[in-house]
């Protein structure tokens, strides 16, 4: 870099101080904190007719060590855990987050980190943010399952309400003999199927449910002969079985 040697009188050095001078004053009126330039940059700028490199030294100075910066790092270091506050309390207003549940811990921890850098990339945010934001996402999900659980949602009830069925249908079947006793059997199985159908039981919780039954009483999973004297027994046990009787509840006043 080459160098020039001025020579001034003291006139006009004194005129350089002044606006030096009035320079400052209203840098420092406009911001309290404004990064003053030496008055050799000063009077460069001055020589190069151009005053802008003083004012962005000045602002990249502010933006690396002054409150703005803290402000900065401090809203990097807190936005994790503000993502985190933001998913925990969620529970709190009736709301939820949930994961897919069929997903391994692997396939959820990709998915979370897929979607945190995503979100950085989205705020152009710093990278070293990634990993902490995906382990608060990890954190704060659940099961679909057990957010349906804990809001109570309508499919959550229709699984409850079969889960009961079975279990109704299940004693009915154990304290039944004979033909009673195959058409419960028929009626739980074709609840078992539902329940499977719609997520409430799994299938080989419900298979284990059949062969209790079957060790039981096997004798109900042989087919009853299809003649006319079971059909006639079937009649009369029908026509001088008692219909159930709905007795009214009283009303609490």
């Amino acid at each position: 870099m080459g160098n020039i040697t001025l020579k001034l009188t003291d006139e006009t050095i004194s005129s350089l101080r002044k606006d030096f001078d009035a320079f400052l004053r209203v840098s420092l009126k406009l911001d309290p904190h404004f990064a003053t330039p030496s008055f050799e940059d000063f009077l460069r700028a001055k020589l190069l007719d151009n005053m802008v490199p003083l004012t962005e030294n000045a602002v990249q100075r502010m933006l690396q060590g002054g409150q703005y910066a803290w402000a900065k790092r401090t809203l990097d270091k807190e936005f994790p855990d503000v993502v985190a506050i933001l998913m925990r309390q969620a529970a709190q207003f009736g709301f939820g987050f949930a994961s897919r549940p069929e997903w391994t811990p692997d396939e959820l921890a990709k998915q979370c980190r897929d979607w945190a850098t995503a979100i950085v990339n989205e705020a152009q945010a710093d990278e070293s943010l990634i990993d902490p934001l995906a382990s608060q996402i990890k954190s704060a999900a659940q099961d679909i399952q057990a957010l349906e659980e804990q809001m109570q949602t309508p499919a959550w009830r229709l699984s409850e309400s079969l889960r009961q069925r079975i279990y109704e249908a299940k004693l009915a079947c154990e304290s039944s003999t004979g033909s009673v006793a195959r058409e419960r059997l028929g009626e739980l199985r074709g609840l078992l199927r539902l329940a499977i159908t719609h997520g409430a039981f799994q299938k080989q919780e419900a298979q284990q449910i059949m062969e209790y039954m079957r060790l039981l009483k096997p004798e109900i999973f042989v087919e009853e002969p299809d003649d006319m004297f079971t059909r006639l027994a079937s009649w009369l046990r029908n026509f001088f079985s008692p219909p159930a009787r709905n007795v009214p509840q009283r009303q609490s006043r």
